[in-house]
């Protein structure tokens, strides 16, 4: 890697006051800097990969892919399959979504005995059929069960519980009122994406919800929504009150994200990858994703979306990469990035 000499000191900026995330029961999130629960992108192996290259100096949790509850409890050994390797002094918890208290209760007793640190419920997810199946953000409509959820899994499990919302379904009326039901019903910490679910993932996001929920509560407030760059990470952080950061698809953009942010924090040079650094994160991806069993045509699946990302952050060639999205092995799409 290289290095930019860009600090908030250079910038004549203060760093904003932040402190560790207790969730209780000896789990905690310091610094206060998260990874996002991203279905298709965040499973063990991507995971395990950007924690272990920024280090818990640098991330201090971060949750699996949403787990999908239906009818019957998630087994345990499924989840622990589910939670991979980890690394010293980084909570990594369990993400639930389903819309039966008692089933994803015991759900969430299984995902302790798995090995999770906590569990997040999953009350933002955007997708049609997710939310036709009155799970995810449809929740947000319906404040008791939501309520109810969160004290039922509060009930069952012997681990921190938390929760992540957006800002509504089409409207925000009734945002305070979700804040306050679930610092009600137990949770420890609430993550607001700045968006409706209407909204999608369109730009911009109104981190204004974060801060109304802020308002509300006396649990951490985590925001999440476009903190995609050290300088993005601090001005959430200064512009909301939130106690900590989520971070979501900048990390796929950029995975050594938190290292620079907090190289930006310290006043110390921020590094900054080169193309070797992006194939060697590419070689190691593969490789782990081959060594956990991961079928050929997925791990291709992956990479390709692994390297959009890179282009998206302007890290790899646009015509190279579109060429290299059309390949049928993986030899064949290093050799057209010109690995």
């Amino acid at each position: 890697m290289t290095q930019m000499v860009t600090t908030l000191r250079s910038l004549k900026v203060k760093p904003a006051e932040i402190h560790a995330i207790d969730l209780g029961q000896g789990v905690s999130f310091d610094p206060p800097m998260l990874l996002a629960p991203m279905e298709g992108v965040t499973d063990r192996t991507f995971r395990g990969l950007v924690l272990e290259q920024n280090g818990a100096a640098s991330v201090g949790g971060a949750c699996t892919e949403f787990q999908r509850v239906t009818g019957v409890p998630l087994k345990t050994e499924k989840l622990q399959k589910e939670l991979g390797s980890r690394i010293d002094g980084v909570a990594v918890g369990i993400q639930l979504m389903g819309n039966q208290p008692d089933v994803v209760g015991e759900s969430a007793r299984n995902a302790a005995e798995a090995g999770a640190d906590f569990i997040d419920l999953n009350f933002g997810c955007p997708a049609p059929r997710v939310f036709q199946h009155c799970a995810g953000s449809a929740l947000l409509n319906d404040p008791p069960l939501l309520e109810a959820m969160i004290r039922a899994t509060v009930a069952a499990s012997p681990i921190p519980v938390t929760a992540k919302i957006r800002g509504g379904v089409e409207h925000s009326d009734n945002l305070e009122e979700i804040a306050k039901r679930v610092e009600q019903a137990g949770a420890t910490s609430l993550t607001v994406h700045g968006r409706l679910r209407s909204d999608r993932y369109s730009d911009p996001p109104n981190w204004d919800y974060i801060v109304r929920a802020k308002s509300q509560v006396q649990i951490p407030v985590i925001g999440n929504g476009n903190a995609d760059t050290p300088e993005s990470i601090e001005r959430m952080f200064k512009e909301t009150g939130c106690d900590g950061v989520m971070v979501g698809r900048g990390a796929m953009r950029d995975p050594w994200l938190f290292r620079r942010w907090m190289a930006l924090r310290n006043g110390t040079p921020q590094p900054q990858w080169t193309r070797t650094d992006v194939y060697d994160w590419l070689q190691q991806y593969h490789q782990r994703m081959s060594a956990g069993g991961t079928l050929p045509r997925h791990s291709l699946g992956r990479l390709k979306q692994a390297i959009k990302a890179f282009r998206e952050g302007g890290h790899l060639p646009e015509g190279a990469v579109n060429t290299a999205l059309r390949c049928k092995a993986v030899d064949q799409l290093y050799m057209e990035l010109g690995f």
